[in-house]
Order: structure tokens, then C-alpha cells, then sequence
């Protein structure tokens, strides 16, 4: 005869407990929340981590780092990651497709980027049948060289080549051995780019192109089935984003630590980005949306003509509002 461990009693017992005066809702265990780097972006995840600002509302967060963003986007598929902090165009593909991927807060707006240049290249006409360098077909980077190219003229499809080069490190070292002429760096690797002699044609941020270039996605699913986890979440990573402007100290600390860089131009530069690019209300901007979904139109149709709306799931930042969570900033 199999004994029943007296644990299984014990375990039933408090099983009971619960469901009768069941717990406030948080993660049973670590929650796994990618990002795309390296690159600035990655700093907004990690600061939450590393201030404590998820562990202060009840979330073990683990944050994962993928090569691109279409690596992540790949991967959050699956649901072995439960928040995406990526760009835009990669949920509304995903969406588009069928997928319950869906955007819950954006922190940038805006395109970070600068493209960087061969010495020869000194205007955007310089640039017709030269060698573009992206991360991944579908990433924000190739979003971000299309809106950017059309905005001065070119077409991206005719009068530019556009190459997949992996992570901005590897892009600027095929730049210095002329496998590129150009590509879009995000800081510091724009001062980084300058230092060994490359021009910035041009810092995209000072554009104003309105993009969903850093969102958080998660899943319908996971919203309906976690709601406070979400909720939570978005708490600490707003903090998060928020602590940077009362912090400039610990923040380079943690740009040090994660980007592997310790000059202090550099540091200063990438802090100054980071300021002036985020979007501390945390809402997606619409209008920004319909410019990635006009792109991404281009390579998935069935986007065409669908609403800004339909991407985004705003009833956590309502009831953020709602309970004056962003009246402590």
C-alpha cells in the first residue's frame, strides 16, 4: 500500500485556506522579461531591476537579453517570456498574424537612433546604392532606416541596400572593415562611433518621427489570467524609469555596469538620451503606431489599414491613473 506523505495533507490543507480567503494575486515565481541589446534601451529593464523597484512591489523579475528584437519577438511567442520590452512593429506583425501579443505601456516615442557613416558619406544623396546596416529584417532598426530614408527623400526599396548585421557592436566593426557604409547606432555607441572616426550623418531623436520605438507586450491571455502581475509590473518599471531623474549617479553606475563602459563623455551622453527620449507618462502614442503600422504594411498587408487601437491594451495605466500612481513623480 502507497502511505500518503503527511506534506500532501498539509499542502491540501492550505490549498483550501486559500481558495476560501484566496492571497492578493502576484507571481508564484520568477517572471522572465526580455530585452533587445546592447544598446540603451536594455538600461530602462535593468534599472528597475537593480533599484529594487519590482522586488518592492511583490515580482521576482528576471530579465533575459536577446541579440535583436525579432530574436525576443520569436521567443515571447512561445510565452516563455512574459513581458517584451522591444519595438513596436514586432507586435503589431505578431498581432496581425494572429498572435494575442499586445502593448501595454511605451516609454519611447520617438527614434533614439544616429546612422553613422563612412568618412565619404557627408549628405543623404551619398547614400543612394551604399550598404545599409540593420540588426534583423522586421526589427526596429529596419522600421527606423525606412522612415528615416523616406523622410529625406530615398526610397528604401530601390535606392538603398539594407543588410541584417546583428548587434550594434558587430554593425560598427563591419563599418570599420567596409562591409557597411552606414548603419543606426542607438548611445553610447553613437559618441563610441565618432571616437573611431565615423561621421553621424545624422541623431534621428532630433527628428521627432514619432515611433513606438520601446513598448512593453505581453499576451491577452496573460492579461486576463494575471492581471495584478501585469499591473505590478508596470509599477516597477515606471518607477524605474522615473528614478533615473532624481539618480544621476546611480544610474551611470548602471549604465557602467551593463554596457561595459566607464568614459565619462560617454556616460554623460547616454544619460542625456535617456532623458531626452522617454516618455514618462508611459502611454503609447497613437499616432506614432499608424507610422509603424504603415510600415510594417509593406512587408505583412493584412496590417494595412487597421487601427492603432487594436495593439494596445490600456486598462492598466487607466487604473494606474485612476489611483494617482503617477501623481508620486
Amino acid at each position: 500500500m502507497v502511505k500518503t506523505h503527511p506534506l500532501f495533507f498539509r499542502s491540501l490543507a492550505l490549498l483550501s485556506l486559500a481558495l476560501a480567503h484566496p492571497f492578493p494575486a502576484q507571481a508564484s515565481g520568477p517572471v522572465m522579461a526580455g530585452v533587445a541589446g546592447p544598446g540603451v534601451n536594455l538600461i530602462y529593464a535593468y534599472l528597475a531591476q537593480d533599484a529594487g523597484m519590482w522586488k518592492k512591489h511583490g515580482l521576482d523579475v528576471r530579465v533575459v537579453l536577446f541579440e535583436s528584437g525579432s530574436t525576443l519577438a520569436q521567443v515571447a511567442r512561445t510565452g516563455e517570456v512574459k513581458f517584451a520590452i522591444n519595438s513596436g512593429p514586432g507586435t503589431i506583425a505578431a498581432r496581425t498574424q494572429g498572435a494575442d501579443a499586445v502593448i501595454v505601456a511605451a516609454v519611447v516615442n520617438t527614434l533614439p537612433y544616429s546612422l553613422v557613416t563612412t568618412k565619404g558619406i557627408t549628405k543623404w544623396a551619398d547614400l543612394k546604392g551604399k550598404k545599409i546596416g540593420i540588426s534583423r529584417i522586421g526589427s526596429g532598426t529596419d522600421t527606423a532606416i525606412r522612415l528615416v530614408c523616406k523622410k529625406f527623400g530615398l526610397d528604401p526599396t530601390k535606392d538603398i541596400i539594407i543588410l541584417q548585421g546583428g548587434t550594434q557592436p558587430s554593425r560598427l566593426q563591419a563599418l570599420s572593415v567596409g562591409a557597411l557604409d552606414a548603419t543606426l547606432v542607438s548611445p553610447p555607441l553613437d559618441l563610441t562611433a565618432k571616437k573611431q572616426g565615423f561621421s553621424v550623418l545624422v541623431n534621428v531623436a532630433e527628428l521627432g518621427i514619432l515611433y513606438p520605438q520601446l513598448v512593453i507586450e505581453t499576451s491577452d491571455r496573460f492579461n486576463r489570467e494575471n492581471p495584478q502581475i501585469v499591473k505590478n509590473f508596470l509599477k516597477g518599471f515606471i518607477e524605474g524609469v522615473h528614478y533615473v531623474a532624481t539618480h544621476k549617479g546611480e544610474t551611470k553606475e548602471i549604465i557602467t555596469k551593463y554596457l561595459k563602459n566607464s568614459d565619462p563623455e560617454i556616460l554623460e551622453s547616454t544619460y542625456q538620451s535617456f532623458l531626452q527620449v522617454t516618455d514618462y507618462s508611459a502611454h503609447p502614442n497613437l499616432e506614432g503606431l499608424r507610422n509603424a503600422i504603415d510600415e510594417v504594411a509593406q512587408r505583412l498587408p493584412a496590417a494595412h489599414g487597421k487601427k492603432p487601437e487594436s495593439f494596445v491594451d490600456l486598462r492598466f495605466l487607466k487604473e494606474l491613473q485612476r489611483e494617482n500612481f503617477f501623481k508620486q513623480f
